[in-house]
């Protein structure tokens, strides 16, 4: 084959590659960004009616992210995360808020985005500019499947720094959203910053961010139907006297969901459902086995999970 005619196929592939699209090259910078600025500022997040607001100090040196996040309304829980380490300061009154999961910026994941998977299952696409909290911002869609949500970001045009972010469901209802209400970019933060002020806290708890994948095959039981785009991210088999509960956790990249399956059942076999934002819970009893689907999906899409479970040995 004529090596000019190669070449311009290769031309071609390279420019038409959905990953060399401009949508996708400023969602890389977005999340680059998000790990490897300097910013100080306060945002609100809000997840169906329940809405809490945050100040965040972000600092990046030497390779490490530097982060601490504080409550503003409610108690003053406090969050530093160095580099994969997280420690949070729980005032005194608050050590029932220890049960809960542990408040985290929206965007602290985006450093694990995976484009190259995500591109398989979502088209991205510019859909105007607004004004958020005094930047402009490009505003970039995310569209999949019904079985997936709608998610939009809003970048700061110069550092491509996500200023918001939305998550739609099918009938165009915001059903999660983070929002910057006050933001300074590229600016010299002093290690006091960085302190939490909290100075005698009821009780501290340190963790280890693990962002290694665990793809051990389940022996147990298997789903018959998932997502396109889904793959297995960790398996787990947990042993009792009265029997076994697995938990399977599958990732696209952006979103995530796990199911859960207890080999005891259910104590009732009426299934049940839960939402809070994004996140859909559902319980569910199948061949005697109890199911649970937790994750930032559609309802329809968690149901047909729980459906798809079936099992493949016990002992």
């Amino acid at each position: 084959m004529n090596k000019r005619v190669v070449s311009a196929m290769f031309l071609l592939i390279v420019v038409c590659s959905p990953l060399h699209a401009m949508e996708w090259m400023w969602l890389e910078k977005m999340r680059l960004s998000v790990q490897q600025l300097n910013y100080r500022g306060e945002f609100m997040h809000r997840r169906g009616d329940d809405t809490q607001v945050f100040s965040i100090v972000h600092r990046f040196t030497d390779g490490t992210a530097t982060e601490l996040l504080r409550q503003l309304d409610g108690h003053m829980i406090e969050v530093l995360r160095q580099g994969e380490k997280l420690t949070c300061y729980f005032p005194e009154g608050t050590e029932s808020a220890a049960e809960h999961p542990v408040p985290a910026a929206p965007f602290s994941q985006l450093s694990e985005m995976g484009l190259e998977q995500i591109s398989l299952a979502y088209t991205a696409s510019e859909v105007g500019e607004d004004r958020v909290a005094g930047y402009m911002a490009n505003i970039i869609k995310l569209t999949s499947d019904q079985w997936r949500y709608e998610y939009r970001f809003w970048l700061e045009k110069e550092t491509h720094m996500l200023l918001q972010s939305e998550i739609i469901d099918s009938h165009g209802k915001v059903l999660e959203q983070f929002r910057f209400t006050r933001l300074e970019l590229n600016v010299a933060l002093s290690n006091q910053e960085l302190r939490p002020k909290i100075e005698q806290p009821a009780l501290v708890q340190s963790s280890q961010v693990n962002h290694q994948s665990n793809q051990v095959k389940s022996d147990k039981v298997t789903l018959t139907w998932v997502p396109s785009g889904f793959l297995v991210n960790h398996s787990q088999t947990m042993a009792s006297a009265n029997g076994w509960t697995e938990k399977i956790s599958y990732s696209d990249g952006l979103t995530s969901f796990s199911v859960f399956v207890d080999s005891q059942g259910l104590a009732s076999s009426q299934s049940t459902m839960a939402k809070m934002g994004a996140t859909t819970a559902i319980m569910v009893s199948r061949d005697k086995l109890g199911v649970t689907v937790v994750g930032e999906i559609p309802e329809q899409t968690a149901m047909k999970l729980a459906q798809s479970v079936t099992l493949i040995k016990d002992f």
